[in-house]
Formats: structure tokens, C-alpha cells, sequence
């Protein structure tokens, strides 16, 4: 399912943008606080009545988008971030937190999505462990 279907132009929902983006002022936007950021976006996009189902959804991920996009993290986060979008993490995470909240939560969605998580996060920590390990070289 493609969100550019969905919904046809985010700047109709600025006002939305701009709500969130006063609710996460706290928050720096990194790809550790990317699940935190997705709550207040489900809780905005709920908010909507003229949006039902695949539609909400497909909104919720392209304000997270542009949240990641206008954020000042670095490219190498950023890319993670993107990508835990573009592979349905995001909009997994969207529909795990749904169903619970309609009481249709199946268990093996919750362990699939886990597991997708766990593995964007080892994949994180592998990577700063690399540069961590590349700068003391460096400092040889």
C-alpha cells in the first residue's frame, strides 16, 4: 500500500503538522525516538474525522516522514529512520497499536514486529560500534 495514494497532499494537514510539531519541541527526533514521535502522530491523526482506516494511516506516515525529513539529525540516522519507514515498520507499528486498541491484537504480529524493531536496532548498534571503533584507529 502505497501512502502517496492514500492521501494526496500533506499540506493540507499543516495544521496537524504544526500540532505535532509543538507536542515533540521536547523531543530530538533520532531513530531512538522515532516510536515515541509515532505516538503523538497516532494520537493527532486519530483526532481526524473526515479520515477513516488506510487513510489515517497513510497520513500518520507522511507526517513521521516529514518530521524525519525537517528534523536536524545526522544523514547516517536519518537513513535509518527512512528506511524503518519504507519497509513497513512504521506502518506496522501503526497497525500493531490499532488492533490493541481494538482488542484484535494477534500475538505473531506482535512477535513480527518485534523482530523487525530488534533487528533495525542491532543493525543501529552495529553500525555506531563500527565508527566508534573506525575514530580510535584513526586516533592511533
Amino acid at each position: 500500500m502505497s501512502s502517496q495514494i492514500e492521501i494526496q497532499n500533506i499540506n493540507n494537514y499543516d495544521k496537524e503538522y504544526n500540532e505535532l510539531m509543538k507536542r515533540i519541541q521536547h523531543i530530538k527526533v533520532t531513530s531512538q525516538t522515532l516510536m515515541l514521535v509515532l505516538e503523538y502522530v497516532i494520537e493527532i491523526v486519530e483526532k481526524i474525522d473526515n479520515l477513516k482506516g488506510n487513510k489515517k494511516k497513510g497520513l500518520a506516515i507522511l507526517l513521521i516522514k516529514k518530521v524525519v525529513d525537517n528534523s536536524d539529525m545526522d544523514e547516517e540516522d536519518r537513513k535509518l529512520c527512512i528506511t524503518m519507514i519504507n519497509n513497513g515498520i512504521v506502518g506496522d507499528t501503526i497497525d500493531l497499536v490499532i488492533n490493541a486498541v481494538n482488542g484484535k491484537l494477534d500475538f505473531s504480529d506482535v512477535i513480527e514486529t518485534g523482530s523487525r524493531c530488534c533487528m533495525f536496532v542491532l543493525f543501529k548498534f552495529l553500525q555506531d560500534n563500527n565508527k566508534l571503533n573506525i575514530k580510535k584507529k584513526v586516533k592511533k
